[in-house]
């Protein structure tokens, strides 16, 4: 340490002594900080040069209080995952291990076994697209099926806890085939959200497990973006089926010619290429190990290919308001057609005639009722070819998360662990609805978040005796208003979907403007068209897109087009369409007095993740914030601003803040004395045996401080039961005097011992 000399004025480098103990944070010792509340001065710098550091010495998890930080190494590292490790982190105290995401699974663990407070536990992991949320719920599914107590009394081979396992295991690369995609972010991007619940009964013998699934991107199968990609199924389809298969599907453009059909809905297909027959095998392995026959597995590619079909039905129009027809000089579209009808089970003429031609009731009386045909324009053609598409391939994924949740939910269980697989924040250059709902999500998770924390510091803060009302912090209950209250933009979506009238975009956007009247919700700049609204998010402002908002949030599939699918021939296909059909019977059948209100996909969303948060606030919940290092997903390159956006956008820097805005260094009283004795002259025998008690270490204050801190009014170390509280900085105060004193006894020291020379 560098201090200025009292009497020359000039700079001397003061050094510690090796035996003496160091604080946490000083420069040469980051990799060693493994909590990042605990570093000394508290900013985004050193937060910044501790990640930096331990992800240079392969250490990629760091804690932050009670959440625990798992940066993306974007490479294998060996043993990191391995069963060794999981046997090294069973039954040890998390705080002598090296931070790891299986502490946070085997801290879930050992509170749910101990039956204390709240016994049911949820791990949320949470990080943008390619942070590495999806591999980290899978390790944490592993890990705790691993570590639960075997229970086998009939000595079965192999045991119902070893296919529970292998059931639950086996259901994560089935739901990720169906589920995820290659972004522009990441080649596997859950476009859905889920929450698994890993069933345990009183003995902590896992009984089984339950999955809840959140806002499938169902709009993908029908249109990707720019270098995005559909669902890794089809593209596991298209490359791994057998070569009869290939042609029993029409995936070939004939029996003659091996060349696959080059697909509308697979604008990517060349960059998927790398998917082979072992991705294919490796879902029908995951299909089988959950109960899911070979004939059925059967019944879902073929389903598969006849949706692929679909999008290569072509509509053409003379003029762009005229009633369109197919294009029979199209080879491809022909091709597609019969087959798309065959595989579906439709009459081709009947699929043809209803994407065609729109059906119209006009509602005379209440008995009397015009049933009436309209020609569609090729873009509304090709809306309800697309509508047919989205239905079906949602039906299918709800089927399949049914049909998981059959073979491995348990009749009765006594307890469980929750994991949260949730899409992190989003913001594109074009932000719509599957936006708005994710960062929505986010809101939630993120109120539920520091209503946690700080209860957690409330906690400590009581324990020790210390009054708590020191902190403020940033409540975003006010967003979540103007995102979902009363007078908010969800309530205008749903009045205008409820008014079965075309949506004008741009004067949407300005009652967004003019009704939602509040700070979070502003006017986007005039490089931004006009049918646009800001929202200020807790992690960014986002500016959302009203073109097709409506349209999407009412997600409305015409009658016609479900009476065309539920007289298909194919029983699969009837039987998953069926499962919407029933459901909007039984809501009519509650509502015979009146119409109901549209089921809007916002008040669908809505619904489930209010039932998601009160499943979380009855849990102790444990917090994993995944980030991505860099934009490229590149091993060993940190991007300092990328990750500090993310750090902001997850509430990791704001809960070191509330740390430092009130008192980030807490020590023992016996670490306090040790380190700082040195401070107090004539210390009686008694005093140094003592161990340190609360009044010495008051004493040890005073020394340094006197009566300044109550002079200027800043704030005094608070003293707890057992710690010691400081403020901010006031650490650093003591640590140079103490330098400053070492310097002054050395150099005495020094000088006694050349005077000695002299004199002999």
């Amino acid at each position: 340490m560098v201090v200025q000399h009292s009497r020359t004025g000039q700079d001397v480098d003061v050094k510690v002594q090796p035996n003496y103990p160091l604080l946490c944070g000083v420069s040469n010792n980051w990799k060693e900080v493994d909590d990042l509340t605990n570093l000394n001065p508290l900013h985004e710098a050193a937060v910044l040069e501790c990640l930096r550091s331990r992800c240079k010495s392969d250490r990629y998890c760091t804690k932050a209080g009670i959440t625990l930080v798992a940066i993306n190494p974007f490479k294998e590292i060996a043993g990191l995952y391995d069963i060794d490790t999981v046997h090294q982190y069973r039954n040890r105290n998390a705080k002598e291990q090296a931070p790891h995401i299986f502490c946070a699974a085997e801290k879930a663990f050992s509170a749910m076994s101990s039956g204390v407070g709240f016994v049911n536990q949820s791990i949320i992991v949470s990080g943008e697209s390619g942070a590495g949320k999806t591999w980290t719920a899978r390790c944490l599914m592993k890990y705790l099926a691993s570590v639960a107590v075997p229970y086998n009394p009939g000595h079965f081979e192999p045991s119902p806890a070893d296919c529970i396992e292998r059931r639950i295991l086996q259901s994560n690369p089935l739901l990720e085939a169906f589920g995820n995609a290659a972004t522009s972010r990441n080649q596997n991007s859950s476009r859905f959200g889920k929450y698994i619940q890993l069933q345990f009964d009183r003995g902590t013998h896992i009984v089984g497990a339950s999955i809840q699934t959140y806002l499938l991107e169902k709009t993908r199968v029908v249109h990707q973006a720019e270098k995005e990609c559909n669902f890794h199924v089809f593209y596991q389809l298209l490359h791994g089926a057998t070569t009869e298969e290939q042609t029993r599907w029409g995936l070939t453009k004939g029996s003659l010619s091996p060349d696959l059909v080059l697909f509308d809905f697979l604008q990517s297909a060349e960059r998927r290429q790398d998917e082979t027959s072992l991705d294919l095998a490796s879902t029908r392995n995951a299909m089988c190990n959950v109960g899911i026959s070979d004939e059925q597995q059967q019944q879902i590619f073929q389903i598969l290919s006849g949706i692929l079909h679909l999008g290569n039905i072509r509509f053409y129009s003379d003029d762009d308001l005229d009633p369109c027809d197919i294009d029979d000089s199209d080879s491809d579209c022909a091709h597609s057609l019969q087959f798309a009808s065959q595989l579906l089970g439709l009459d081709s003429k009947s699929l043809v005639q209803s994407v065609i031609f729109r059906q119209i009731t006009a509602s005379h009386s209440t008995k009397r009722k015009s049933v009436f045909m309209r020609p569609s324009t090729a873009k509304e053609a090709s809306n309800r070819r697309d509508c047919i598409a989205k239905l079906i391939y949602a039906r299918l994924f709800d089927w399949l998360v049914s049909s998981i949740n059959r073979t491995t939910c348990a009749g009765k269980w006594y307890s469980f662990i929750g994991l949260l697989d949730i899409y992190g924040f989003e913001s594109f250059y074009s932000n719509s609805l599957e936006q708005l709902c994710i960062n929505y999500a986010n809101e939630k998770l993120q109120q539920h978040f520091v209503t946690h924390f700080l209860r957690a510091e409330q906690e400590e803060y009581q324990t020790e005796g210390i009054p708590w009302s020191f902190c403020s912090f940033t409540d975003n209950r006010p967003c979540l208003d103007a995102i979902e209250g009363k007078i908010s933009v969800f309530t205008l979506m749903n009045e205008e979907c409820n008014l079965n009238r075309q949506s004008n975009p741009v004067n949407f956007s300005q009652q967004v403007l003019e009704v939602v009247k509040t700070k979070y919700i502003s006017k986007p700049h005039r490089s931004h068209q006009q049918a646009t609204f800001i929202v200020q998010h807790y992690a960014e402002p986002v500016v959302y897109d009203a073109t097709g908002l409506i349209e999407k949030n009412k997600d409305h599939t015409p009658q016609d087009l479900v009476e065309l699918l539920l007289g298909s021939k194919n029983d699969f296909v009837k039987q998953l369409v069926q499962i919407e059909t029933s459901n909007s019977q039984m809501v009519q059948k509650k509502n015979k007095t009146h119409k109901p209100a549209a089921k809007t996909v916002v008040k669908k969303f809505k619904h489930s993740l209010d039932s998601l948060m009160s499943t979380l606030n009855q849990t102790i919940p444990h917090y994993i914030r995944c980030i991505k290092p860099n934009t490229t997903s590149q091993p060993d390159v940190l991007d300092s601003q990328y990750i500090v956006s993310q750090l902001r956008a997850c509430g990791v820097l704001e809960t070191i803040q509330i740390s430092a805005a009130g008192f980030p260094t807490k020590i023992g009283y016996t670490e306090f004395w040790q380190r700082y004795r040195m401070l107090l002259c004539n210390l009686s025998d008694d005093d140094v045996r003592s161990g340190g008690s609360k009044s010495l270490c008051a004493d040890i204050i005073q020394s340094v401080f006197g009566d300044e801190g109550k002079e200027n009014h800043v704030t005094q170390a608070l003293y707890g039961n057992n710690k010691i509280f400081l403020p901010d900085g006031q650490v650093w105060c003591i640590v140079y005097i103490l330098y400053c004193l070492c310097f002054v006894l050395t150099s005495s020291s020094l000088c006694l011992v050349m005077k000695a020379k002299r004199t002999m």
